[in-house]
Protein backbone atom coordinates (compact mmCIF):
# COMPACT_ATOMS: atom_id res chain seq x y z
CA UNK A 1 0.00 0.00 0.00
CA UNK A 2 1.37 3.34 -0.89
CA UNK A 3 2.20 6.08 1.51
CA UNK A 4 -0.36 8.46 0.11
CA UNK A 5 -3.20 6.30 -0.40
CA UNK A 6 -2.35 5.05 3.46
CA UNK A 7 -2.04 8.95 4.51
CA UNK A 8 -5.63 9.55 3.09
CA UNK A 9 -7.15 6.71 4.64
CA UNK A 10 -5.87 7.47 8.41
CA UNK A 11 -7.08 11.39 8.12
CA UNK A 12 -10.55 10.24 6.80
CA UNK A 13 -10.87 7.83 9.96
CA UNK A 14 -9.22 10.42 12.35
CA UNK A 15 -12.03 12.32 11.54
CA UNK A 16 -15.31 10.35 11.17
CA UNK A 17 -13.94 9.44 14.94
CA UNK A 18 -14.47 13.13 15.52
CA UNK A 19 -18.10 12.76 13.22
CA UNK A 20 -18.95 9.72 15.41
CA UNK A 21 -18.03 11.27 18.92
CA UNK A 22 -20.28 14.70 17.52
CA UNK A 23 -23.07 12.27 17.22
CA UNK A 24 -23.14 10.35 20.65
CA UNK A 25 -22.84 13.41 22.46
CA UNK A 26 -25.80 14.91 20.87
CA UNK A 27 -28.07 11.44 21.33
CA UNK A 28 -26.71 11.27 24.50
CA UNK A 29 -26.55 14.82 26.00
CA UNK A 30 -28.51 14.07 28.98
CA UNK A 31 -25.72 10.99 30.29
CA UNK A 32 -22.58 11.22 28.47
CA UNK A 33 -22.84 13.37 25.90
CA UNK A 34 -21.30 16.46 27.82
CA UNK A 35 -17.62 14.23 28.47
CA UNK A 36 -17.94 12.86 24.75
CA UNK A 37 -18.29 16.61 23.11
CA UNK A 38 -14.99 17.67 25.43
CA UNK A 39 -13.30 14.85 23.78
CA UNK A 40 -14.45 15.36 20.27
CA UNK A 41 -14.31 18.68 20.46
CA UNK A 42 -10.53 18.55 21.43
CA UNK A 43 -9.83 16.10 18.85
CA UNK A 44 -11.73 18.53 15.95
CA UNK A 45 -9.33 21.39 17.07
CA UNK A 46 -6.31 19.24 16.89
CA UNK A 47 -6.99 17.62 13.62
CA UNK A 48 -8.57 21.42 12.42
CA UNK A 49 -4.50 22.65 13.11
CA UNK A 50 -3.42 20.02 11.64
CA UNK A 51 -3.52 20.93 7.15
CA UNK A 52 -3.22 17.95 5.49
CA UNK A 53 -5.91 16.00 7.79
CA UNK A 54 -8.33 18.24 5.78
CA UNK A 55 -8.39 15.84 3.20
CA UNK A 56 -10.28 13.60 5.43
CA UNK A 57 -13.55 15.76 6.38
CA UNK A 58 -15.79 13.59 4.42
CA UNK A 59 -15.16 11.42 7.38
CA UNK A 60 -17.17 13.45 9.41
CA UNK A 61 -19.73 12.37 7.10
CA UNK A 62 -19.20 8.94 7.27
CA UNK A 63 -18.60 8.72 11.09
CA UNK A 64 -22.06 10.31 11.66
CA UNK A 65 -23.31 6.73 10.48
CA UNK A 66 -21.55 4.75 13.06
CA UNK A 67 -23.98 5.42 15.68
CA UNK A 68 -27.64 4.65 13.93
CA UNK A 69 -25.76 1.34 13.17
CA UNK A 70 -25.40 0.36 16.48
CA UNK A 71 -28.64 1.75 17.40
CA UNK A 72 -30.38 -0.44 14.67
CA UNK A 73 -28.38 -3.13 15.97
CA UNK A 74 -29.61 -2.94 20.02
CA UNK A 75 -33.15 -2.66 18.33
CA UNK A 76 -32.79 -5.24 15.85
CA UNK A 77 -35.92 -7.53 17.51
CA UNK A 78 -37.79 -4.60 17.09
CA UNK A 79 -40.58 -2.73 17.02
CA UNK A 80 -42.94 -3.30 20.32
CA UNK A 81 -42.62 -5.11 23.17
CA UNK A 82 -39.80 -8.16 22.90
CA UNK A 83 -39.79 -10.39 25.59
CA UNK A 84 -36.58 -12.14 26.42
CA UNK A 85 -36.46 -14.91 29.57
CA UNK A 86 -36.62 -12.65 32.80
CA UNK A 87 -37.77 -9.16 31.15
CA UNK A 88 -39.52 -7.36 28.38
CA UNK A 89 -38.18 -4.19 26.46
CA UNK A 90 -39.83 -1.75 24.15
CA UNK A 91 -37.83 -1.53 21.19
CA UNK A 92 -38.01 1.25 18.28
CA UNK A 93 -37.88 -0.18 14.46
CA UNK A 94 -34.36 -0.48 13.60
CA UNK A 95 -35.04 0.24 9.96
CA UNK A 96 -34.73 4.11 9.94
CA UNK A 97 -31.82 3.92 12.04
CA UNK A 98 -29.75 1.27 9.43
CA UNK A 99 -31.40 3.63 6.62
CA UNK A 100 -29.76 6.69 7.87
CA UNK A 101 -26.74 4.94 9.25
CA UNK A 102 -26.42 3.35 5.46
CA UNK A 103 -26.88 6.42 3.74
CA UNK A 104 -24.57 8.84 5.85
CA UNK A 105 -21.25 6.44 5.44
CA UNK A 106 -22.23 5.74 2.01
CA UNK A 107 -22.25 9.50 1.07
CA UNK A 108 -19.39 10.38 3.52
CA UNK A 109 -17.04 7.91 1.93
CA UNK A 110 -18.32 8.38 -1.83
CA UNK A 111 -17.39 12.21 -1.38
CA UNK A 112 -13.94 11.19 0.29
CA UNK A 113 -13.69 8.68 -2.73
CA UNK A 114 -14.33 11.55 -5.56
CA UNK A 115 -11.98 13.96 -3.68
CA UNK A 116 -9.67 11.26 -3.70
CA UNK A 117 -9.72 10.41 -7.46
CA UNK A 118 -9.94 14.36 -8.68
CA UNK A 119 -6.61 14.94 -6.34
CA UNK A 120 -5.05 12.13 -8.30
CA UNK A 121 -4.21 10.16 -5.04
CA UNK A 122 -5.56 6.73 -5.87
CA UNK A 123 -3.62 6.78 -9.33
CA UNK A 124 -1.26 4.16 -9.76
CA UNK A 125 1.53 5.72 -10.40
CA UNK A 126 1.34 7.37 -6.73
CA UNK A 127 0.05 10.35 -5.01
CA UNK A 128 0.18 13.89 -7.10
CA UNK A 129 0.32 12.02 -10.27
CA UNK A 130 -3.19 13.17 -12.50
CA UNK A 131 -5.04 10.52 -14.43
CA UNK A 132 -6.14 10.54 -17.92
Amino acid sequence: MRHGRLDGWLWFLAWAAVGGGAVTALLTVLTIGVYVAVLTLGAAVLLGRTRRSHTGLPGLIAGAGVLPLVIAWLNRSGPGNVCTPGECTEEWSPWPWLAAGVVLIAVGTAVWGTQQARRGTNSPAGPGVKRR
